[in-house]
């Protein structure tokens, strides 16, 4: 089963919010803890590595601030997150 995103921007609430929401979707119906983590720019990682490939790639020198809802266990690596000009990645 997959997770579910949903997404709405300033211009389509009624009051100007943005909000982002995120389903953790277990098909098994198992689920694991979280996390919630602000990511400061300073404290960015210089690399990106793939949580299912390993493939690594270089990051920018400069990042924007972004928050992440990892497992609590960190054996199982990231898989979404949101910078701070809330665009939403995955």
């Amino acid at each position: 089963m997959g997770c579910t995103t949903i997404l709405v921007g300033k211009h389509a609430s009624a009051d100007g919010s943005t909000i982002m929401a995120r389903t953790d979707d277990s098909g098994h119906g198992s689920f694991e803890a979280k996390r919630f983590e602000v990511i400061a720019p300073e404290d960015l990682p210089k690399t990106y590595r793939s949580v299912l490939s390993h493939v690594e790639i270089p990051l920018p020198e400069t990042g924007l601030r972004y928050t992440r809802f990892p497992d609590a266990s960190p054996h199982k690596g990231l898989w979404a997150g949101a910078e701070s000009t809330r665009l939403a990645s995955r």
